[in-house]
């Protein structure tokens, strides 16, 4: 669990020229500086002269300010109009500026770190002040009469301080008086960070509960007054006179200017720790849980159940019972005899119930002994587990199954019957939420009827005139299907495309060719007359058989390559001839002869006789350049324009897959539920291509409509839960299974008579508890989540021969009853945020490892990196929760009562059970005092109101103050000794300063932890 930060607290802070403040103003309005100079001027007659000059410069003070820039308030405590705040604590704000507070203080520090600011958080409630009503002042004001309900003003240094979100303290140092040390830490801490931070004002008043205040930042200084008023503040008998004494002449004595106000109101006395300690850890009372069920006279024709020993009367339980280990050995065995009531099984009640509920099915099946009918008990489940007998069928067994349990166990019929009740009295909610599920599936169901009718005349169409041709001419499948061959693929690409790139190329099968080929038209038919009809041509160009056109031959009389070259064949020998040709490679042109006197001549001019030379002339370059450039345009002309050899097509292999593709008992379903939306629960039965009979899923905890009915529907004898009491229970897994058996059984006939396209086996309620407190899982989906959250598994999946009582979704086949806590008490109410998780124990032990029996056990520890993410083996969430108002919280924890309590510490490995946590969330510091103390004083967070302010209205400080110190703390409060080792460096007395004052008051979050073996009376 995350822990909360390092806090550092200063008593003051000034920057800048203030700081050069070194004496006290006297009876003048402002501080003053002095300032000297030293100032050299020229001689009129030549040469320098030097004097020092000193001059006193006024600084501004709280006489020149009239406004305060609401930016500069980050956080008011409480914030504006809370209604419960605690009164045992200070109301505070908070500036972003650390020097604001003493920035305009016309007065130097003391010997003892203090410092007046020259701003007060001054609260007061309604009674004592009205607001003024003079307009075109500067600041808005109120008016107090009585000057006592301001804070001590000689005391006003104790209620302002820094604090930095880090630590500046060196190694093992709690506390520093040398401010030298400290504020270049500091200031490297608000360079790295400028937001870590900030100054504070605190209120000393004593606040009452149940009572509305008015919090008001208002100037210390007479001075600062007199100018929000717009009178003189010169007029001040001194800088640092207060603004609440009295003086001659003192002008609008009861008119008081404020720069920020807020309203809030108190709640009843108690803040967490006072509300967590004031809980008590109870054993149970052995009655809640249960409450007797009178079964002497069932319904007319039944008879009694009168078992010796239970004078006709059976246990009724709820969600949760007793533990059995918190019972004594004779209330163990007087559970074991309510529990066995039935043995041997069956009862002649229960025989005689079985054929009360079947009776139905006979008149059903006119089978029934007497022809006037009666109005027979439900048969609970009985859609679910598909049977409609009890003692007479054959499966499920005829004992120890979910089915006779539930139904034959007036116990589990009443929890069933609870069930059918809620859906009677909120049927119309129900109703709603079903019908707003079940417009998908409506239009789903609309349109899987119209894809299969589209599936019956399309497969006729399909069989009759194309799957029958496949044999005698598979290029008419082809020519038939050809519209569609761009939209179905074979091989990773479309038919379409790899009939282009095949021989039969796009040509054959255009729409043009199509209507040619046809047998009806005019070319087939004359054809066809002349005695030669067209058969297969698709096959025969596929196969190369037959094309579209003859190739391609050159004209008579065009000069081809192949004439001039055919002429040339005396001089093949020659390079000259093989760059004639039309395959002359660029390559040859570097092996012809060099000639430096090589040139062009006309026709009929005599061949020069030249020699070889080592280079070729200018002439030859250009020739033979233009002879390489026309060789490579040839040869890539040539590459370009010539055609890949196509391959063919079977023609017979394609059509027939073609015909696979276009299968309407494949096409025709894939095109319907490809415009279907439909939850994922019913994705199955659409796949099928089948009428989804649906079901709708009503996901609220379905706890709360019972206690809401009634809680000792929920929970009997619940009033016997003692006021501030902590203590388990656990849950009863049968109860809550019937219960939700009886939820299903009757919201299925509820469907059935409201028309809702169901088929009565679906489970609408699987929520028991409020899953709210379970965190999430990484990568988890919404409806994982829902899955994983709910607490039985769907009603049809329950095995014919399982028991009730052992479909916990949580934990099939393991341990089905887990250990929840019990928490009545205002705690929750007013601090519904509150961390509470189970915590692994540990054994304190001797110096030899051995367990020390006589100490308290302790929390398991985490290691920094266990904390970030703890293992469930350390610690564990709530599973589940539920509240029944006003002031009782139940939370489930994946633990049974045998693991919760651990073992006696009689072997060296005996198991130390877990802790329950109940945590104050940390957050924003918090200052103030206990409302009472009990023991001895070991730690600052234990320090109460009566030990310093015993009935005060204000916190005294400075010398009226009282003197404390800290015990060590020993024994049971040994746990908090670590604290003390870092509180005792300080005390409460007259010698404080700010930052002291400061971290006596903080509240430090609480933590309470109790061991379940406490809870339940076994510790």
């Amino acid at each position: 669990m995350t822990d909360i930060g390092t806090y550092s607290f200063l008593p003051w802070l000034r920057r800048g020229i203030a700081n050069l403040i070194t004496t006290a103003p006297g009876g003048a309005p402002r501080a003053s500086i002095g300032v000297d100079l030293k100032i050299t001027g020229a001689m009129a007659g030549g040469g320098t002269i030097s004097a020092p000059v000193h001059r006193d410069v006024q600084l501004y003070g709280p006489g020149d300010v009239i406004g305060l820039d609401p930016r500069s308030i980050v956080r008011t405590e409480p914030r504006p109009g809370i209604t419960d705040f605690e009164p045992n604590y200070l109301p505070f704000v908070e500036f972003y500026d650390e020097d604001l507070p003493w920035r305009y203080t016309p007065a130097p520090p003391d010997g003892a770190l203090r410092l007046p600011p020259w701003l007060t958080l001054v609260v007061l409630t309604e009674e004592e002040m009205s607001d003024g009503a003079v307009a075109g002042k500067p600041l808005p004001f109120v008016i107090v009469e009585d000057p006592g309900a301001f804070p001590a003003a000689d005391q006003l240094w104790a209620w302002a301080h820094v604090h930095v979100n880090r630590g500046l303290d060196t190694a093992g140092e709690v506390i520093s008086d040398d401010l030298g040390q400290v504020l270049p830490r500091f200031d490297a801490a608000i360079a790295a960070n400028p937001d870590a931070g900030l100054s504070r004002l605190l209120s000393p008043r004593r606040l009452s509960p149940d009572t509305v205040y008015h919090a008001f930042v208002m100037p210390s200084f007479e001075s600062g007054r007199l100018a929000g008023l717009g009178l003189d503040p010169d007029a001040t008998p001194a800088a640092t006179h207060p603004a609440w004494a009295p003086y001659a002449d003192r002008a609008e004595p009861a008119h008081y200017c404020y720069y920020h106000r807020w309203r809030f109101r108190t709640g009843t006395a108690g803040d967490f720790e006072y509300l967590v300690r004031r809980l008590k850890p109870r054993r149970m009372d052995p009655r809640v849980g249960r409450r007797d069920l009178d079964a002497r006279a069932p319904l007319p024709g039944l008879p009694g159940i009168d078992v010796p020993g239970l004078g006709g009367v059976l246990r009724l339980g709820g969600a949760l019972r007793i533990p059995l280990i918190n019972l004594d050995e004779p209330a163990r065995q007087e559970v074991e005899r309510y529990e066995n009531w039935d043995t041997p099984f069956p009862h002649p009640f229960q025989t005689a119930l079985a054929d009360l509920i079947e009776l139905s099915e006979d008149y059903a099946n006119g089978n029934a002994a007497d022809p006037d009918p009666v109005i027979t008990p439900p048969l609970y489940g009985r859609w679910h587990a598909r049977t409609s007998r009890l003692l007479e069928a054959s499966e499920p067994q005829l004992h120890g199954n979910w089915v006779h349990e539930l139904n034959l166990d007036p116990r589990f019929r009443v929890a069933a019957g609870s069930g059918t009740s809620i859906v009677q009295d909120n049927q119309e909610i129900y109703m709603t939420a079903a019908w707003e599920q079940i417009g998908a599936v409506l239009a789903a169901n609309r349109r899987i009827r119209l894809g299969q009718l589209t599936r019956e005349v399309a497969g006729s169409l399909y069989r009759r005139h194309l799957a029958a041709q496949v044999a005698a001419d598979p290029g008419r499948v082809l020519e038939l299907t050809a519209p569609v061959h761009a939209r179905i693929v074979r091989g990773g690409v479309t038919v379409a495309h790899g009939l282009r790139s095949s021989r039969v190329a796009a040509g054959p099968l255009t729409a043009a060719m199509r209507r040619i080929n046809r047998p009806g038209s005019t070319v087939v038919r004359a054809l066809t007359r002349s005695g030669r009809p067209p058969r297969r041509l698709l096959a025969a160009v596929a196969a190369g058989r037959a094309t579209a056109a003859r190739p391609k031959q050159a004209p008579a009389g065009v000069p081809a390559s192949e004439v001039v070259v055919k002429d040339l064949r005396r001089y093949e020998g020659r390079i000259s001839f093989w760059l004639a040709r039309d395959d002359r490679k660029p390559e040859l042109v570097a092996e012809l002869p060099r000639y430096d006197r090589f040139e062009l001549i006309d026709p009929g001019r005599d061949l020069p006789v030249l020699e070889p030379t080592r280079d070729d002339g200018r002439v030859a370059i250009r020739y033979k350049s233009g002879i390489r450039g026309t060789a490579e345009l040839i040869r890539a002309s040539a590459e370009a324009g010539a055609e890949a050899e196509r391959p063919g097509v079977a023609v017979p292999d394609l059509a027939e897959a073609t015909l696979e593709l276009l299968d309407p008992e494949v096409t025709v379903p894939r095109r319907v539920l490809a415009g279907l939306t439909v939850p994922e629960r019913l994705r199955p039965v659409v796949a099928a291509f089948r009428e989804v009979m649906a079901y709708p899923e009503i996901d609220v905890p379905m706890y709360r409509p019972l206690a809401d009915k009634s809680s000792e529907l929920f929970l009997p004898n619940l009033a016997l839960i003692p006021p501030d009491s902590i203590s388990l229970l656990e849950t009863d897994q049968r109860f809550i299974e019937a219960y939700l058996v009886g939820l299903n059984h009757e919201m299925a006939r509820e469907l059935l008579w409201r028309e809702y396209p169901t088929d009565r086996q679906g489970s609408y309620f699987r929520q028991f508890w409020d899953p709210a407190n379970q965190l999430p899982v990484a990568g988890e989906s919404a409806a994982q989540r829902r899955e994983r959250l709910r607490d039985i598994p769907p009603l049809h999946q329950w095995a014919l021969g399982s028991a009730l009582g052992t479909h916990d979704h949580r934990e099939l086949g393991g341990p089905e009853d887990e250990v929840v806590l019990v928490i009545r008490g205002e705690l929750l109410k007013r601090y519904p945020t509150a961390v509470i998780y189970a915590q692994r124990a540990k054994w304190r032990r001797t110096p030899d490892g051995a367990i020390d029996p006589s100490a308290e056990r302790e929390l398991d520890d985490l290691t920094p990196q266990e904390a970030a993410n703890p293992p469930r083996s350390k610690l564990r969430m709530p599973l589940f929760g539920a509240k029944v108002e006003p002031d009782i919280t139940f939370l489930g924890f994946d633990l049974t009562v045998a693991a919760a309590r651990g073992e006696d510490p009689v072997s060296p490995d005996a198991d130390p059970g877990w802790f329950f946590v109940l945590r104050e969330r940390p957050g924003d510091p918090r200052f103030g005092l206990d409302l009472a103390r009990d023991g001895e004083l070991n730690v600052w967070n234990d320090l109460a109101w009566d030990d310093v302010a015993a009935g005060a209205p204000f916190i005294p400080v400075g010398p009226g103050a009282p003197v404390h110190h800290l015990t060590e703390p020993a024994g049971a409060a040994i746990e908090k000794h670590e604290q003390w080792a870092e509180d005792r460096f300080l005390h409460w007395g007259p010698d404080l300063h700010a930052s002291e004052v400061a971290y006596i008051l903080y509240q430090a979050p609480v933590l309470v932890a109790v061991h379940a073996g406490e809870l339940l009376g076994h510790d």
